[in-house]
């Protein structure tokens, strides 16, 4: 078992950097069963909107693309993962949370999780929503993404945004016992059901691509790159 740790500023926001820094480390567990979880009190809150602001269009092409490299690679991973929420899991952050196999949060009124994208004005890329709608309801997919909401675990829990929820003090064991379960399953078999499962839903976003440089890259980098200038 492989813990990665998001590690990034404030509530370990997404850089480009950090984003790196994840994608190598998904590189380097190979085919490990994973545990994702946040530096300090928080998952991720998301991209980090400050280094956005300051970002030429060039910056913000290369992070998003870079974005949909790690959820991928997080989505399709073939050995079992879960998702140790102990914080916030806001946008970017509660997008890492539904490409995990397991989703166990921290049983804390404080904590919230949700997409607010539509909230500030953003097209989500194709990626996005092929990734919800795999892990989330039918019923609430809509409600989680065109809301914009963010939710309390015990809501998160009934939209399906999270699988399970655990005492503070027993989060990082009940995620070690989650996830030493399923390792013990044929990783073949696991691996290749995942896939059959998966693909063909990330598949859907691959055929709009063309969307997604034309259309969405562009309201991306109008949005957001050089919002301080």
């Amino acid at each position: 078992m492989i813990e990665i740790t998001l590690h990034g500023r404030g509530p370990n926001t997404m850089s480009l950097a950090m984003l790196e820094s994840f994608e190598r480390s998904l590189d380097q567990a190979h085919e490990e069963p994973l545990m994702i979880t946040g530096a300090g009190d928080a998952f991720s809150a998301g991209l980090d909107l400050d280094e956005l602001r300051v970002a030429d269009a060039a910056h913000v092409t290369k992070l998003l693309i870079t974005m949909e490299r790690v959820v991928r690679k997080l989505f399709l991973h073939p050995a079992p993962t879960i998702a140790k929420v102990n914080g916030h899991a806001v946008a970017g952050g509660c997008l890492v949370v539904q490409c995990c196999d397991w989703r166990v949060c921290a049983d804390d009124p404080s904590v919230r999780i949700g997409m607010t994208g539509v909230a500030i004005g953003l097209t989500y890329p194709p990626f996005v929503p092929a990734v919800f709608a795999q892990r989330v309801p039918p019923p609430h997919v809509e409600t989680v993404l065109l809301g914009a909401d963010r939710y309390a675990p015990t809501d998160a829990l009934r939209l399906g945004l999270v699988d399970e929820l655990a005492p503070r003090e027993r989060l990082h064991e009940v995620a070690r016992a989650r996830l030493d379960a399923r390792a013990k399953l044929p990783r073949h078999a696991y691996g290749s059901t995942k896939r059959a499962l998966r693909e063909l839903a990330y598949a859907v976003a691959e055929t709009q691509r063309e969307r997604f440089e034309n259309e969405v890259l562009p309201a991306w980098t109008g949005k957001l790159a050089g919002r301080a200038q």
